[in-house]
């Protein structure tokens, strides 16, 4: 009996340890407020530094808490930034340790259509990339509307040669031209290109789900976005996550699970979120709902206006955080996190803006971003790079527990 109640004090004890822990588990530190409209955040496997792209064409390093007065890349003399456009994205070879090789989108101020380009650096550990080491990767004919460019690349986790490309309809409102469900344009579309090659360009991926088709071009991986904003592979498991900003009443968010043969067609312009589109929308067979979409704030209970698309938390262990998928709303400046099931639903949905905005001084988050630990960051369009971290109390709560165990523990040795 001593023994037993001995034990039920440890048991209280461990609980009361999680339970104080677990309340506010979550807090944001800022890193650096000097970044020029950032869009994007990323880093090289096994790179100390952080990598911020600003919307005006340059690539920023973030290093030691500080950012470094020399621009990785200036691309500025040649980015259009009117709009939507701009420098919308960067990635960085799987690679990039032993071949030195990344990745831009942008969009051109001469022609204004979407540029993909390569560029290598001679040492990896350099914080200043070469200009002249540029290779044409693929150009996309844009409208000459200045929004929806999406802008987003990347590569799956698990694979080294193929690069994702999120482009978004081009613009205007109700993708006036059908782009997004047009399979010879290449608007509105995720495309995977094979770009393991030495040379410029790229070839198509044998496994893409459209090669051979006569209605829909073999770059292909799915149809049907509107402005696909910071989509992002799971770095555990490789999902796919496609976060697409709606129009006038619904934000959606899509889920590719690893190892699905791609081909999807997400909606756009038929439908928003799971509503077909008021005046122009409808329904066609074969289309993929979103696994999460919320609506605007002229209703009740609206998240916000236009969705920011983030990852699933898989870094450093910080209680109440892992395994969820964090997102944000540009407009109403809130940050969210919910939990997949095993039903393929998402549940638990979180309000986490109180708790890593909260005396930031960070408004309209425009992209987050994870460094080569997994720690997850979120940027504003101010500027302010914020990171993920326990929340101060929470350590305290837990030291604070951990006393209470050892006590117990020392009286249960004395009994």
């Amino acid at each position: 009996m001593r023994g037993h109640f001995v034990w039920a004090k440890v048991g209280a004890a461990a609980a009361l340890v999680l339970a104080m822990s677990g309340a506010h588990a979550l807090s944001g530190k800022v890193v650096v407020n000097d970044i020029s409209q950032p869009v994007y955040l990323t880093a090289p496997t096994g790179d100390s530094r952080l990598f911020a792209l600003e919307k005006g064409g340059v690539v920023r390093i973030i290093a030691n808490g500080q950012t470094l007065a020399t621009p990785f890349l200036d691309l500025s003399s040649k980015v259009d930034i009117e709009s939507e456009r701009g420098l919308l994205g960067l990635a960085f070879d799987p690679n990039y340790a032993s071949n030195g090789r990344f990745y831009v989108n942008y969009i051109d101020k001469t022609t204004l259509n979407t540029v993909v380009e390569r560029y290598t650096v001679a040492t990896p550990s350099s914080n200043v990339a070469s200009v002249s080491s540029v290779q044409n990767i693929i150009t996309v004919t844009q409208e000459p509307y200045g929004n929806h460019k999406a802008g987003w690349i990347a590569f799956r986790p698990g694979d080294n040669q193929n690069l994702y490309i999120a482009t978004g309809d081009g613009g205007d409102a109700n993708d006036p031209n059908g782009n997004a469900q047009n399979g010879s344009s290449l608007l509105g579309k995720v495309l995977r290109l094979d770009v393991s090659g030495s040379s410029a360009g790229y070839s198509v991926p044998t496994t893409n789900p459209f090669v051979g088709s006569s209605t829909t071009r073999a770059e292909i991986w799915a149809l049907g976005v509107r402005n696909p904003w910071r989509n992002s592979f799971d770095r555990q498991n490789g999902n796919f996550w496609i976060a697409d900003v709606g129009q006038g009443v619904r934000e959606e968010i899509n889920l590719e699970l690893a190892g699905d043969p791609g081909g999807h067609n997400y909606g756009w312009r038929l439908r928003e979120g799971t509503v077909e589109t008021p005046g122009v929308g409808g329904d066609a067979p074969g289309l993929t709902d979103p696994v999460f979409d919320y609506e605007h704030l002229d209703v009740a209970g609206g998240l916000g206006n236009s969705i920011t698309g983030g990852y699933v938390y898989r870094g450093p262990s910080i209680e109440g955080a892992d395994g969820r998928y964090f997102f944000a709303d540009f407009v109403s400046s809130r940050v969210f996190s919910f939990l997949m099931g095993a039903d393929g639903k998402p549940f638990d949905l979180r309000d986490d803006t109180a708790a890593l905005l909260g005396g930031t001084g960070l408004s309209g988050p425009t992209t987050f971003g994870e460094d080569s630990l997994g720690r997850l960051y979120i940027a504003g369009i101010n500027g302010t790079v914020v990171v993920m971290v326990p929340e101060p109390e929470t350590w305290v709560s837990m030291l604070a527990g951990l006393a209470v165990l050892v006590t117990v523990r020392r009286r249960a040795s004395r009994a």
